[in-house]
């Protein structure tokens, strides 16, 4: 009950800070270049984060008349007690339930820091001051679902539910594979396909896959994995094609 409570608040303070930020042109056309339509860009809420400092305050400031903003991720007062939010070179990817409240916020990155490209808006560390938790995204899984698409990227778990309406559990930063077990445990989940990007592939997501490849195995799930080197490969991928391969083995395992 509380965590609803939390999530509720969360989705109504983030909804309004994106109603009060755009999407710039660049980011609206690197969306629409890899497969995304305007209706799923409008749908999914991107939102450019302000370079300004003081645009930042003001939002921040007219948040802060609405809602009590301790407690929420990303948001932190400075030494004169007003509100603000960092700066980011990048926009904001709001990461849903699935009763489609926004439980958190990504950000992806113009640039690549400390070898990601997606980071999350958080405030640890900052007067009154919020860490987010590392949230996963379900979409388009039901009672009757049997096959599974699994990706460490919101964006391309977004795509991959509006433009191929496949089911498809997104993450991002997680650092063991109990999470995801416990979001499939409860279905009828047979085959998982992991999308591992390259060069995008990291140590964290090396492990991941093969923690959770060592716990579902035993258990009798099917288990592949598809490459990729950009979005736009998932259009030229047949997921599940009932030729699982159990053999995945990366050099940098713990």
């Amino acid at each position: 009950m509380i965590k609803s409570f939390i999530i509720a608040k969360i989705n109504r303070v983030y909804r309004d800070l994106l109603g009060m930020l755009k999407l710039e042109g660049q980011h609206r056309s690197y969306l629409r270049r890899i497969g995304l339509l305007d209706s799923s860009i409008e749908d999914n809420l991107y939102r450019t984060v302000p370079k300004n400092y003081i645009k930042r305050r003001i939002i921040a400031h007219n948040l802060s008349k609405k809602y009590n903003l301790a407690g929420i991720p990303g948001m932190f007062q400075e030494e004169d007690f007003k509100w603000c939010f960092n700066r980011y070179n990048g926009f904001f990817v709001p990461v849903f339930n699935e009763e489609d409240l926004i439980q958190g916020l990504s950000i992806h990155l113009d640039k690549p820091f400390n070898n990601t490209e997606d980071i999350w808006f958080s405030s640890n560390n900052k007067i009154n001051g919020t860490a987010t938790k590392n949230y996963i995204m379900k979409s388009n899984i039901s009672a009757d679902t049997t096959n599974v698409i699994l990706t460490d990227n919101f964006i391309l778990g977004h795509l991959i539910k509006d433009a191929l309406n496949l089911p498809v559990i997104s993450f991002q930063n997680i650092s063991n594979s109990y999470m995801i077990l416990k979001e499939i445990e409860n279905t009828n989940i047979k085959n998982i396909t992991f999308i591992v990007r390259i060069p995008n592939c990291n140590n964290n997501l090396d492990y991941i896959i093969n923690r959770i490849f060592r716990d579902l195995l035993p258990l009798g799930y099917n288990l592949d994995t598809k490459c990729i080197s950009n979005y736009n490969d998932i259009f030229e991928i047949d997921f599940f094609d009932n030729n699982f391969n159990v053999d995945y083995t990366l050099k940098n395992v713990a």
